[in-house]
């Protein structure tokens, strides 16, 4: 009974360790896409430009909507993290 018990627990062992596999980085290729998709304009500038030209004047009802626009494009056209991650490959 013992062996049988032992047979069953290697057996699960080597099926689940060769079962795995290795996971793949895609971190750059996520920031690179998602610069190319929500960096209207293509750049920063451009970019913050938009969103000037969406709200030239910021008041009390559109102030949510502006501080979005604004705060969208310094996180999507950063591209620091994806040089970052060109420069450690």
């Amino acid at each position: 009974m013992k062996r049988f018990f032992l047979l069953i627990v290697l057996s699960f062992v080597v099926f689940f360790s060769t079962s795995c596999s290795e996971r793949k980085d895609t971190t750059l290729q996520r920031n690179l896409f998602t610069f190319l998709v929500s960096c209207t304009g293509g750049s920063l500038d451009a970019c913050n430009s938009g969103c000037a030209a969406q709200y030239p004047d910021i008041t009390g009802p559109n102030y949510t909507a502006a501080s979005t626009c604004f705060s969208n494009c310094t996180t999507n056209c950063n591209l620091s993290g994806t040089l970052l991650l060109l420069t450690n490959k």
